[in-house]
């Protein structure tokens, strides 16, 4: 069954930081021109304080507001940057899920959209910021540009991409998505689940010895070992300070030694504009083989 249909209603929302001078208009023009989707737009997104579309709690206060407005299908975070994990304690988790709806997003929406899974079984799909991506009134990317129509209309959907690591097939929910900002979440209870679930990462501009240490983090998770496979994407303008600190390759190499469940690496997803929205929470099929690999659900 597709998420939304033409005609229906979606929400542009700032959790993380806000428009900051920026036009949110091709944006809107853009949903309605082209995808026939009306907008509705949150009070905070020209809102500032510091970094961010406003305070924790006012940025928290406007997300509920469009949670709860039951003419909205989906909401889409206008932009990344940081602040989405701030508002995570001021979010009242019982009222959103009952009044569930996808949040899409990127980057640092990736803490906020895991911790709406892990505390209110509420699904997201991550790749895509509305005025990130859209400029001059149009998506730049054709491949960005079908996954976002395919995501939203059609009723199956069948992703090729990436390589395989380590081959094999397996299903599960996936998790994560920006690996920095997925891991403001370790320690506590907004972190997800990692039994049977499909880990998800990608990252840019991090050191190479920083990506290092994350990915040593991510295996001192709890039920790590309990993984169903894992999907890497690209790590873009990853900085090598020193020649021993090894490269984004030599990082996820020591990452996925001895695993044995399926990894796909070079993933087309992450900060770069030729990339696939992913759904996170929602069950998917993966399959990694030397021939293809593919992700359905």
């Amino acid at each position: 069954m597709a998420l939304l249909k033409k005609g229906d209603t979606v929400g542009f929302v700032a959790p993380s930081s806000g428009l900051e001078g920026r036009d949110i208009m091709p944006a809107v023009r853009y949903f309605e021109n082209e995808l026939n989707l009306k907008v509705k737009l949150a009070p905070n997104l020209s809102s500032s304080y510091r970094y961010m579309a406003g305070s924790d709690t006012e940025r928290a206060a406007s997300l509920i507001q469009m949670y709860t407005d039951r003419e909205i299908k989906a909401l889409f975070a206008i932009r990344g940057a940081s602040g989405s994990a701030r508002l995570l304690r001021h979010l009242d988790y019982q009222l959103l899920a009952a009044h569930p709806k996808p949040l899409f997003g990127l980057s640092d929406s990736s803490a906020i959209q895991n911790a709406l899974y892990a505390k209110a079984n509420i699904c997201s799909y991550t790749g895509f910021l509305p005025v990130y991506d859209i400029k001059g009134g149009k998506i730049q990317s054709q491949m960005l540009e079908t996954s976002l129509k395919d995501t939203l209309f059609a009723d199956h959907h069948i992703i090729t991409g990436g390589k395989a690591l380590i081959k094999g097939s397996t299903a599960g929910q996936i998790i994560g998505g920006c690996l920095s900002s997925f891991l403001y979440l370790a320690g506590t209870e907004y972190m997800p689940d990692f039994n049977q679930k499909i880990l998800l990462i990608e990252d840019t501009d991090e050191k190479t010895y920083k990506i290092d240490q994350m990915f040593n983090q991510l295996r001192q998770q709890k039920n790590f070992s309990r993984l169903s496979g894992i999907i890497i994407g690209k790590f873009t303008d990853c900085i090598i300070i020193d020649d021993f600190d090894g490269n984004v390759e030599d990082c996820i190499n020591d990452f996925t030694a001895g695993l044995d469940i399926p990894v796909i690496t070079d993933f087309d997803y992450g900060h770069m504009s030729n990339r696939h929205i992913l759904p996170l929470g929602i069950l998917v099929k993966i399959t990694s083989t030397s021939e293809k690999c593919t992700l359905s659900w």
